[in-house]
């Protein structure tokens, strides 16, 4: 069963699925992600049955169903999406709760490696790195994950050296969201604990190790002198930094949105994977939040609204006894609002369901201690 389970880690965390699909082709793709699904059920029904994350089902009803009154693609595949949606919600339920924090923070970390070896032995003339989850986006969001939960070591040495890798791997995939969480996430560290400002050290040398040897990578040059004038002093390449950014990909759905409120105009729609009627922008609309209230209507977009400020809540409610549920939840919503790939980013479904069953359980036995002093 423990076969399974890191096998299962390994797919779902490391995102072999997609990177099999993007660098083998669909065979490989295919084959993984068969795979994947096959070792869901089965792990599911050998494990234990622990109580089924009910908000999660029922979001995804909400989605699905309402987004399929308008959808006009193949059906074939509508119903494949929804099906993996909810085999990976309800099957990975009891996996979440056996993961640990250390185990997640490893794989995190294995995946944020990737990230440095893409850049280092595998340069590519794009010059933004994302190792196994090939989009920089995604993997700036593992090293975040590896990098909160660093936090909990004991051993200042081997704390700090972590954070010096992590933090050099999400600087190669030159993000912006990257940079701005992670002086986010240092500032919600301090709050919670002073002692946590010598992580700024390992951050601060990361730049300054980037910086000193940037000739030894492939960077992107645009996004790499706009990272190297907010550190030199110069004047700041703002125009670069502020280029294509979200805010202007989510006005070109404005109208959209606002005229179909109620029900939106169907699955696929906003995620550039879906033409319909309503819309025929090649892209997708980089917000989570938007995605679904432009696909489905104000009904399940209310219940994704619920579920992150519940996250949010519980989680900072124990920031001073579990920091790491507050880094964790903070670099989810944040991500929420700058991707579209929600319902198949199961790197994404798999951490909220874990961080949902532990600030509930953790929520539970406060009451209890406070009921039974």
């Amino acid at each position: 069963m423990k076969i399974i389970k890191y096998i299962l880690l390994s797919i779902t965390l490391l995102n072999l699925v997609s990177y099999s699909k993007d660098i083998f082709g669909s065979g490989a793709g295919s084959f993984t992600s068969a795979l994947f699904f096959v070792l869901i059920i089965v792990y599911f029904f050998i494990s234990p049955k622990p109580k089924l994350v009910i908000t999660f089902i029922i979001l995804g009803l909400a989605y699905y169903v309402i987004s399929g009154i308008n959808y006009t693609g193949e059906t074939r595949d509508f119903f494949i999406d929804a099906l993996k949606y909810f085999i990976f919600i309800i099957g990975i339920v009891y996996l979440a709760k056996e993961t640990t924090s250390l185990e997640l923070g490893i794989f995190a970390f294995i995946g944020a490696m990737s990230i440095l070896i893409n850049a280092v032995v595998f340069p590519t003339v794009y010059g933004r790195y994302g190792g196994l989850y090939v989009n920089p986006n995604n993997a700036g969001i593992v090293c975040l994950i590896a990098f909160s939960l660093t936090f909990a070591i004991k051993n200042t040495f081997l704390k700090l050296t972590l954070q010096l890798l992590i933090v050099t791997a999400g600087i190669m995939t030159l993000s912006r969201s990257f940079i701005l969480l992670l002086v986010l996430i240092n500032i919600i560290a301090i709050i919670a604990n002073r002692k946590n400002s010598i992580s700024l050290l390992a951050g601060s040398t990361a730049v300054v190790v980037v910086l000193t040897v940037s000739s030894m990578f492939n960077l992107n040059t645009l996004r790499f002198t706009a990272f190297q004038s907010i550190f030199e002093g110069n004047h700041v390449e703002t125009k670069t930094i502020t280029q294509n950014s979200r805010n202007e990909t989510w006005a070109l759905y404005t109208d959209l949105i606002l005229d179909n409120p109620v029900v939106g105009v169907g699955y696929g729609a906003l995620q550039g994977i879906s033409r319909t009627k309503y819309s025929n922008v090649p892209f997708g609309v980089h917000n989570t939040f938007l995605m679904v209230i432009g696909e489905s209507g104000i009904i399940p977009f209310l219940l994704i609204i619920i579920i992150y400020i519940y996250l949010l809540f519980k989680s900072f409610r124990q920031l001073k006894t579990n920091p790491e549920y507050a880094y964790i939840a903070t670099i989810l919503v944040t991500f929420l609002f700058v991707s579209h790939n929600y319902f198949d980013n199961y790197l994404i479904l798999f951490t909220s369901i874990w961080l949902y069953q532990r600030v509930t359980d953790e929520s539970k036995n406060l009451n209890n201690m406070t009921l039974n002093p």
